[in-house]
């Protein structure tokens, strides 16, 4: 069977032109084999392919995320933009609390499964192997765009709606973290330090449920909870600020100290890391942690 032509530039130009206020959100390259990205959803198991991750930012510290998904099969080139969702991550790769060594949750800040009315699929666009072909079936699928992008961005704001209803946290810690992004990136050897020490506490965490004296899943028994108090400066100081705004306001997140401080600080490891991959986003290669 004839191998799909390369469809890598064509389909990046695609998105600068028909999609500009979207980014091509893909690792750096000595990440793409921890980040390989495929189609799914295609009820055919045979067609292989890629996809890219796009990013524009919404309102309120969230961001709105749709995949370009190029698939092969039959010797035909397989088009569409899918799985469009709003988080307060950034980014959908190497999702990680500022360690190696915790689990991730590519999760966290969005919807687990986005409920139907909410939904927007978009057709395979199915097209020749060849370069002629591909430019139409971009145009094909850049005039689906302009038809449905009201219906994206009405999606994207319903997500948000239920994703504040069912944890304020994400928004507030969000906002906060964007708000002293300066820190990030005028004091990097501060950041490394916490990448540090972050990871040190993973180890103890780790030892500590292996003792017993840790139950995970039981409340405020979390590795986010295990970093409470323990952060070096500038950090520690934010916890503090970050969980008294959790416990302030007309929507204040909790009333409660310590799960303000839970809250607090699981939304600080997050967003902290995901506003670093601007800046250094290899930042959790070992070729850096030894370096940094």
């Amino acid at each position: 069977m004839p191998r799909c032509i390369n469809c890598k530039q064509p389909l990046l130009d695609f998105a600068a032109a028909w999609l500009p206020e979207y980014r091509v959100d893909l690792p750096p390259k000595s990440l793409e084999e921890f980040c390989r990205y495929y189609c799914c959803e295609t009820g055919t198991p045979d067609l292989s392919g890629s996809r890219y991750p796009l990013v524009k930012s919404g309102p309120d510290g969230c961001f709105h995320h749709l995949s370009l998904q190029r698939g092969f099969l039959d010797g035909k080139i397989y088009l569409r933009l899918a799985a469009p969702y709003t988080s307060y991550l950034r980014h959908p790769w190497d999702i990680a609390m500022c360690t190696h060594k915790a689990l991730s949750n590519g999760y966290y800040s969005r919807l687990m499964t986005v409920p139907e009315k909410a939904r927007v699929a978009c057709p395979w666009v199915v097209v020749d192997n060849d370069k002629a072909a591909l430019s139409a079936g971009l145009e094909r699928l850049g005039e689906w765009y302009r038809q449905h992008r009201e219906e994206l961005e009405n999606s994207y704001q319903k997500q948000q709606g239920w994703i504040d209803k069912q944890d304020r946290a994400y928004r507030t810690a969000r906002r906060f973290v964007d708000g002293r992004l300066e820190v990030l990136a005028g004091d990097q050897p501060a950041v490394m330090a916490l990448y540090r020490e972050v990871d040190r506490l993973a180890e103890e965490y780790d030892d500590a449920k292996k003792r017993g004296t840790v139950r995970y899943g039981e409340p405020l028994s979390f590795f986010t909870d295990w970093c409470s108090g323990k952060l070096p400066q500038p950090f520690a100081g934010w916890e503090e600020e970050l969980a008294a705004v959790m416990m302030t306001g007309k929507k204040r997140v909790t009333d409660d100290p310590l799960y303000a401080h839970s809250f607090a600080m699981t939304g600080m490891l997050y967003f902290i890391h995901d506003a670093e991959k601007d800046l250094c986003p290899e930042v959790l290669t070992k070729k850096l942690w030894q370096e940094g």
